[in-house]
């Protein structure tokens, strides 16, 4: 396990979703780790990607590595897929290598809770559903671990959407959707919502992205005006975890 790590919260976070951040951060220090956070955090550069604009993409990517580089760290960890897929596949197509080692968060919390580092000492009688992430299942391959940290926790029923793993529903925000169309981005959302999840009954929706968590919340609210479809929570799999374990 890395000693010194950076924890790259990313724009979608920061902005929108900041409480995704404070449970990551809770997450860390119950695990004991050192780890740092940029105050002057710049965007990994992915929406640049997303809109074509290369040029300013390979400007980006070299002002995030003379950052990152000067903190002298073993690993840098993010919670945002689009980060993550940035970090690892865009980064190295403009450097010609691999710049540092990056780990999503899920395999960070898993690797934890393997290790005993984190402990789960909460039951939670939750009938949930997982929505896969684009950028995390179909362009990462991350699939199983998510599904292995839900099912951790004592007491949680996981119940699968028909629509799920590579054949999954995006939640309508990625790709710089939500920024160029947003009523066809919200659409989607509701959509999953109501097709996909609803039908479940579930008591709780997991995902592990805070682009899927803050575009399906907003698909929970307009599906229940809209349809009269029950409210269920919206959480990010670092915010389940960090309610279920203690340092």
């Amino acid at each position: 396990m890395a000693s010194k790590i950076l924890y790259w919260v990313g724009c979608t976070t920061r902005y929108l979703v900041p409480e995704l951040s404070s449970s990551m951060t809770n997450l860390l220090k119950k695990a004991g780790i050192e780890y740092f956070i940029l105050n002057d955090e710049i965007c990994c550069g992915y929406p640049l990607v997303l809109t074509g604009d290369l040029n300013a993409f390979a400007e980006n990517v070299r002002r995030v590595i003379n950052m990152v580089k000067e903190l002298d760290l073993d690993l840098v960890v993010s919670n945002c897929p689009g980060c993550y897929r940035c970090f690892t596949e865009f980064y190295p197509q403009v450097l010609g290598y691999t710049p540092f080692k990056v780990m999503h968060s899920t395999r960070l919390i898993n690797d934890l809770l393997r290790s005993g580092r984190l402990r789960i000492a909460r039951r939670f009688e939750l009938l949930v559903t997982y929505h896969d992430p684009c950028d995390l299942g179909r362009h990462s391959g991350i699939y199983d671990l998510p599904r292995q940290i839900i099912n951790s926790v004592p007491g949680i029923k996981l119940v699968e959407m028909e629509r799920s793993l590579d054949a999954a529903r995006c939640c309508g925000s990625g790709g710089a959707l939500r920024l160029l169309i947003p009523q066809l981005s919200t659409q989607i959302s509701v959509t999953r919502i109501k097709d996909d999840v609803s039908p479940l009954n579930v008591n709780a929706l997991i995902t592990a992205c805070p682009t899927c968590v803050k575009g399906l919340r907003d698909g929970v609210s307009i599906a229940h005006l809209m349809y009269g479809i029950k409210p269920i929570e919206v959480l990010d799999i670092v915010q389940l975890i960090d309610m279920v374990t203690e340092a």
